[in-house]
């Protein structure tokens, strides 16, 4: 027996005519000729070495060997045109896996809404999504580690792809303790004298620049507390060392004795931005593209 015995081509023509049980409507249902469909019956049935049909005048019947064939087809058949399927999706972006990379200041809101976005509106693909250090989001997408990233707006090297896809108010986060807890809203200038809890600029670059530019916009140089770190920033604002921006998301995690003061207009706004640097990856379009839906349906833009 060859190989192109089992050629998907001469297992459809051999399912056509077993389930009509006829030569010439085969040929419609194919369309081909009907001599066509006699001729990859033949060459089916000479490269397995058995009879699938008996024909008579009227109609057409299976053999025992035909019964048996009709059976595994229908299933070969079926997984092609599903790996067919699959493949095509894959193609067109709709199936994979994305590698997602994303900051502290995206993972209470942001992230979680657009992961289940997009498993809502593409089923078929899979996204890992780790939370990473801001500044490190250059070199993670360039070494291919991941395929896409969501963070605060920063600079990246030429070559990378970005789009805005949300802009979050900010606000002050500080003691509960403090004279200013109470306020409804405040001037970004009434802190200029406070200590400022950033976190270091080469893990937040986004953040950080985002703070330090509208303190300076706001007309005043911050204070940055210089041993300021990832693990500290929220036990010393329990404490009542130091102010901070914030967007409001992130204060879902905070101490019950930090809270959250919003700015007077026209306010602040910390801006997320999708990127990439791979933009030949139909999965990483598809992506944005769902991104852009929710923040349009959101009203994060």
């Amino acid at each position: 027996m060859h190989d192109s015995g089992l050629e998907l081509r001469l297992l459809r023509t051999f399912v056509a005519v077993a389930q009509r049980r006829n030569f010439s409507r085969a040929a419609d249902d194919l369309n081909i000729a009907q001599q066509a469909v006699s001729q990859q019956i033949k060459a089916l049935e000479r490269a397995l070495g058995v009879t699938l049909l008996r024909r008579t005048s009227r109609h057409v019947a299976l053999t025992a060997e035909g019964t048996t064939l009709l059976e595994g087809a229908r299933k070969v058949l079926a997984a092609a045109d599903n790996a067919s399927r699959a493949v095509k999706a894959v193609a067109r972006g709709e199936a994979g896996t994305l590698r997602l990379a994303y900051t502290y200041s995206a993972a209470w809101e942001t992230v979680p809404r657009l992961l289940a976005h997009v498993g809502e509106r593409y089923p078929r693909i899979r996204i890992e999504s780790r939370e990473v250090i801001g500044g490190e989001i250059g070199e993670l997408l360039l070494s291919d580690r991941f395929d896409l990233a969501i963070a605060p707006r920063t600079s990246y090297p030429r070559g990378f792809h970005t789009r805005v896809v949300r802009r979050e108010p900010l606000g002050v986060a500080l003691s509960r303790t403090d004279r200013l807890a109470r306020r409804k809203r405040i001037e970004l200038a009434t802190v200029a004298d406070r200590l400022f809890e950033i976190w270091p600029r080469e893990m937040a670059p986004g953040l950080f620049d985002t703070i330090v530019g509208y303190c300076r916009a706001a007309g005043f140089e911050p204070m940055i507390d210089e041993q300021a770190t990832g693990n500290t920033v929220w036990r010393n604002l329990a404490r009542g060392r130091g102010v901070t921006l914030i967007n409001v998301s992130v204060m879902e995690p905070a101490p019950r004795s930090v809270v959250f003061v919003n700015l007077a207009p026209p306010g602040a706004t910390l801006t997320f931005e999708a990127v990439w640097h791979n933009d030949e990856l139909a999965l990483i379009q598809r992506v944005i593209e769902a991104v852009s839906e929710l923040a349009k349906e959101a009203g994060w833009l």
